[in-house]
């Protein structure tokens, strides 16, 4: 199960392995570890950091080589808003996980450090070309990716969802009305809202792009507003509408996803990997994994489209010099092979170190 819905997620037709993380640690990294740093990550990513950091700690022959890390549950979202309002706030972190489109505001606004010299040539030659291109902004490096995984796609309970509904989002909530079940998608929210918009038959995944204006802040631009645009808006709120207002459609946090599927009142969920180890708990092998949906305008269809991207550790610039070094070092390790294989067994979390997603 677990195979086949990682190689889905991942877009890629191979099977995916389990695999343990020995003790072997990446000795190349420079342990620069006599300043202890705050590091903020999602909750999830605790259980990685603690196995990360034991096994090269265990390894160790001084203390003064040894990692000294205090860890904040944050989450990658609030991460990035929090740090881009104040970077100095009390208990800041030397090292945070953000989501990779949050690092040109960041960057804008001077919060976190450039990349440079070897390290930068260490992630770039052991990084997927993808990851590296998301952490970069005008051939600058500003973070370590961590993952893969960070777009959407559908989950579903096969054994309320028929196979041969799933390719079209028009199917599955006419399937969900009549059978009194409910699908899941967070349609307020724009980073999954834009998915229809964005589509490849429509305005394309290129239409939404970063910009900077003469005072340095940054913003979007977009092409959306032309006649495609105006029709895929118009033919969605049509059509989401009246299954918002009687219950079939409704958007809802990942625990909410988690008890939907739970309760077996929600019968598929637009969403991501970070999802699966928990719906395996509540539905086991009926849970399936499927692309996008497509959706139809006037017999043409228009297939959803996911933004993909990495999470990626980034360096607080305002802190102390020490501790960047310090953080440095740590990122390099929590992005190497065995460390991404052990994020892959304990979180689901797609490798983009190339090693680790080539095993």
């Amino acid at each position: 199960m677990k195979k086949q819905l990682l190689t889905l997620a991942a877009a890629a037709l191979a099977t995916v392995s389990l695999v343990s993380c020995g003790k072997k640690v990446d000795d190349t990294v420079e342990a620069i570890t006599t300043t202890k740093i705050n590091v903020w990550a999602t909750a999830a990513e605790q259980k990685v950091l603690e196995k990360v950091v034991a096994d090269w700690n265990a390894v160790q022959e001084t203390e003064a080589t040894k990692f000294n890390v205090e860890f904040t549950a944050v989450s990658e979202a609030d991460c990035g808003t929090t740090l881009s309002k104040d970077p100095t706030v009390k208990n800041a972190p030397a090292l945070f996980l953000v989501a990779d489109d949050q690092i040109f505001n960041l960057q804008s606004l001077n919060v976190i450090s450039e990349i440079k010299g070897e390290r930068k040539e260490k992630v770039i030659n052991r990084t997927t070309e993808v990851a590296v291109a998301g952490a970069t902004l005008n051939g600058k490096l500003y973070g370590y990716p961590v993952t893969s995984d960070n777009g959407y796609f559908l989950w579903y309970d096969s054994s309320k969802l028929p196979s041969d509904k799933i390719g079209s989002l028009e199917d599955i909530l006419a399937h969900a009305e009549a059978t009194g079940k409910q699908v899941s998608m967070e349609v307020a929210n724009g980073w999954y809202a834009n998915s229809f918009i964005m589509s490849p038959d429509a305005c394309g995944t290129t239409s939404l792009k970063w910009k900077v204006n003469e005072n340095n802040n940054a913003y979007y631009e977009t092409t959306w507003d032309n006649k495609t645009g105006v029709k895929v808006s118009e033919y969605i709120a049509g059509l989401l509408t009246p299954y918002y207002a009687d219950g079939t459609l409704k958007t809802g946090s990942n625990p909410e996803i988690q008890q939907g599927f739970a309760e077996g009142s929600l019968i598929a969920a637009v969403s991501g990997t970070w999802m699966e180890n928990l719906l395996v708990e509540e539905i086991g092998d009926n849970l399936a994994a499927d692309k996008l949906p497509e959706y139809h305008i006037e017999g043409k269809a228009y297939q959803m489209a996911s933004f993909g991207g990495s999470k990626v550790y980034c360096i607080n610039k305002t802190r102390p010099v020490e501790e960047q070094k310090t953080a440095a070092a740590l990122a390099e390790l929590l992005t190497g092979k065995d460390a991404q294989l052990v994020r892959f067994e304990k979180r689901a979390s797609l490798p983009c170190n190339k090693e680790a997603a080539a095993d």
